[in-house]
Order: C-alpha cells, then sequence, then structure tokens
C-alpha cells in the first residue's frame, strides 16, 4: 500500500480503470494511461454551473449525468468530464462506473480556475480520440459573472483520418439555456 495525503492506495503501477471503485471515497479520480489523478475540489461557481447544465439537457430529453465515467480501449485510462449526454442507459448501469466513448452524445468541462487540466488542449484531444460527437468548454466570462459562462461548443471533426474538435460556436450559458427552452 502506497499513502498519499492521508489515502491508502494500492501500488499504483498496477491500477487499471476497474481498481478506482476501491479507492476511498470522497474523491474523484481518473487514469491517464496508467497515471492516478486525484481531482482537486471544485468551487461553488463550478458545482453551480455544471448542475445548471444537467438540469438543462434533462428539460430537453437528454439522459443527462454529472461525471459520468468514460474509459477509453486501454485498461489504464479513462476520464470524468463534469458532464456528459449518452444515447442511452446499458441494461447493467447499476454495476458499471465507466462507459466507453462510443456511449456519449456529448461531454462538458467546467474550466477550474485555480486548477487548469488542460480542457482546450489534453482532455481535448482525448475526447475526440474517443469519438465523441460533441465538446462543450465552459469557463468564467470576462466580467467573472457570478450566474452566467461563456460556452465553447465543439463538433468533431475528422481530417486525414484524425478526429479533433471545431469550434461551432461561443455563447453565454444564459442564452444557450433560453434556446433549449425555446425548443
Amino acid at each position: 500500500m502506497l499513502a498519499v495525503m492521508g489515502l491508502n492506495l494500492p501500488p499504483i503501477e498496477e491500477l487499471d480503470v476497474e481498481d478506482l471503485l476501491t479507492l476511498p471515497k470522497g474523491y474523484r479520480y481518473e487514469l491517464h494511461e496508467g497515471n492516478l489523478v486525484i481531482m482537486t475540489p471544485s468551487t461553488y461557481w463550478h458545482k453551480v454551473m455544471v448542475r445548471r447544465f444537467v438540469q438543462m439537457l434533462l428539460a430537453a430529453g437528454a439522459e443527462a449525468l454529472q461525471d459520468p465515467g468514460i474509459r477509453s480501449n486501454r485498461p489504464r485510462d479513462n476520464r470524468l468530464p463534469d458532464f456528459g449526454v449518452i444515447d442511452v442507459l446499458p441494461p447493467d448501469f447499476d454495476e458499471v462506473s465507466n462507459l466507453p466513448g462510443s456511449a456519449f452524445l456529448l461531454v462538458g468541462e467546467v474550466v477550474s480556475e485555480n486548477s487548469l487540466n488542460g480542457e482546450f488542449t489534453d482532455k481535448m484531444a482525448w475526447y475526440a480520440e474517443q469519438g465523441i460527437p460533441e465538446y462543450w468548454i465552459v469557463e468564467r466570462t470576462s466580467d467573472r459573472a457570478k450566474h452566467d459562462a461563456l460556452v465553447h461548443i465543439h463538433l468533431l471533426s475528422f481530417s486525414g483520418g484524425k478526429a479533433a474538435y471545431v469550434c461551432e460556436r461561443s455563447l453565454l450559458l444564459s442564452v444557450l439555456e433560453a434556446e433549449y427552452q425555446a425548443r
């Protein structure tokens, strides 16, 4: 066992996605190509933004989830986006904590100002590699509005056989919510 920050962990070099279920509760974990990442706690602005997205998407009839686990085709690689939409819950949803990228219609990340985690780089490339059709990045507005956010909506594109996201548009969350309510 390895003790990190008061956590008793199994040997890290042996962790795979399924082992994340056995780690101490109360933390958010990801495996990045076998490297354990313990996610920092988010601000309440971050939590409120995630809740607003999940509520907006649920109201539109989407199967929206907070902190859905996504596994890659590699056993030691997963991500935990802030929110996501899946096409349909799998029959064994009560037994799984990570779904393949092919199960997702979109994922979203809220940028944490105090802990930049590659939302515009590494995460974007990873989600594209998984074939997820839409990737939304949410960040504070330039005036740091407490009750709004800037949303960048990216669509999956293929060029030369390589998947990458292209920004379709950027708009305020309040405008996006109004669009969803008008549907």
